[in-house]
């Protein structure tokens, strides 16, 4: 079985094809099945009329169903006119009242307002057609942002940032938070008098200083809101100064003149105390202290050198920064220029020494002699060595001599000059065993021997060539 809403469009829907096929004697009366009326505001209620050709509207009204029975709340007459009853009659009334339109406006809509309200429609000679609709009450929210019950300190735990409330809504709302923070969040729904709820989202963060002015946003949706409700939070964080030393470049040097020091501090709250301290020795004559700025009133001297100490404080903690000061004994442009020259006139001494060794080794090697070809001689072995001087050459043993029979005639003569007496006798003449050697050759073996006087034996190698 189908629904009765259902039914009730069906209905309808035959009526309209019915209407539309024979164009007589009918009618049709169309509302919608539901109205969500915000309290407090005005809702409207539709009735549209379609009435056949040959049929004449004879009267409109809007009947409320209560639990005692159905009273009229409004009436619309072609010729009498219009009629509302005393108790509606300063919050009710007809948009554009006709024959084919009976819709009527409800102001200031309370939850006494709730029920069934039904369009009727009569026409002559069909009588009666009627529609009914459902009026619901919605109770549009109440948004605020509250701050969480701590202040954000940086680096603090993990605490409530702040908490995003829809009051007293029908239905409840949905509530969230948008950030791009890794917090996290809790909701917590409340029930109120008259059927409403309201819900709460705190947003949980652990504070850092990072993040400071940045904002969350709190997004409440609900049916009586016509778009997103959204309001934004900007977090709060408090911190220690954070401090900066502007105005010594580095390049201060003995003479200098009106140079001074700053001390800057980002801090939230703002700080409330700034002071500069020289922490070697006691602070020089002719320097003054204006609020965070250290001034030389004088042009700097040599024992302006030292750390100095810049201290500020804030609600949260105290935080200095030290600055180590040089005097330098000229300035950085100065010393630049006395390196520049050093290196120019160390340049062209280089230089110097440079083409004077060039001129040496010139020089040198022009007078050095040609190299001998024995120094170019590579040392190989035995069989593949060249032959030596010409100079020192052993004297050639001649064809037909053994190289054997040079050696024996040599060491004969060396043993005779050792043993040679002193009377100038003459020593017993040394054989060799053996065939006696004819004497013509024993001759150039003699010959041999007392040319190379040292008894060096030359061998030609062209006659001994291995």
């Amino acid at each position: 079985m189908l629904p009765s809403s259902r039914r009730s469009r069906l209905g309808q829907l035959l009526l309209h094809l019915l209407c539309s096929v024979t164009g007589v004697w009918c009618s049709q009366v169309v509302v919608p099945q539901r109205v969500s009326a915000v309290l407090g505001k005005n809702v409207t209620l539709e009735c549209s009329v379609e009435v056949g050709a040959n049929l004449t509207l004879t009267q409109s009204s809007w009947e409320r169903r209560l639990p005692s029975g159905s009273v009229t709340v409004a009436v619309y007459n072609p010729r009498y006119g219009i009629s509302i009853p005393p108790e509606f009659v300063h919050r009710l009334y007809f948009r554009s009242p006709s024959s084919h339109d009976a819709t009527i406006v409800l102001d200031n809509v309370g939850f006494a307002d709730v029920g069934i309200y039904t369009c009727k429609v009569a026409t002559f000679p069909l009588g009666n057609t009627q529609a009914s609709t459902t009026v619901s009450v919605l109770v549009e929210p109440k948004v605020y942002v509250s701050a969480g019950s701590t202040a954000l300190i940086d680096g603090g735990n993990e605490t409530v940032v702040a908490t995003c409330i829809a009051e007293r809504a029908r239905p409840p709302a949905e509530v969230s938070w948008e950030s791009n923070l890794f917090g996290q969040s809790e909701v917590q729904l409340l029930d109120e008098v008259n059927g409403t709820t309201s819900t709460q989202v705190r947003y949980l963060w652990q504070p850092t200083r990072h993040v400071q002015g940045h904002a969350l946003t709190c997004v409440v949706r609900h049916p009586a809101l016509q778009r997103d409700f959204r309001i934004p939070y900007q977090l709060n964080v408090q911190f220690a100064p954070d401090i900066s030393v502007v105005g010594y470049d580095g390049d201060w040097y003995m003479g200098r003149e009106n140079v001074q020091m700053t001390c800057k501090a980002n801090a939230n709250p703002p700080p409330h105390h700034f002071r500069w301290i020289r922490l070697d020795s006691e602070m020089p004559e002719g320097v003054e202290i204006m609020n965070s700025t250290l001034l030389f009133l004088r042009p700097l001297q040599r024992n302006d050198s030292g750390v100095y100490r810049c201290e500020v404080a804030n609600d949260i903690n105290l935080r200095s920064r030290d600055v180590r000061i040089l005097i330098q004994d000229q300035s950085q442009a100065e010393r630049s220029n006395s390196i520049v020259v050093a290196g120019a006139v160390m340049g062209a001494v280089l230089a110097l020494f440079l083409i004077a060794i060039f001129i040496i080794v010139i020089l040198t090697a022009r007078r050095a002699p040609p190299p001998a070809f024995t120094d170019k001689v590579i040392d190989l072995p035995p069989t593949h060595k060249p032959p030596p001087p010409y100079s020192e050459r052993a004297t050639a043993v001649p064809l037909g001599v053994h190289a054997s029979q040079v050696a024996w005639l040599c060491q004969s003569r060396r043993a005779a000059r050792r043993y040679e007496p002193t009377d100038g006798r003459q020593p017993p003449p040394t054989t060799r065993p053996g065939p006696q050697s004819p004497t013509q050759q024993l001759s150039r073996l003699e010959w041999v021997c007392h040319q190379s006087g040292t008894d060096r034996v030359y061998i030609d190698h062209r006659e001994h060539y291995v």
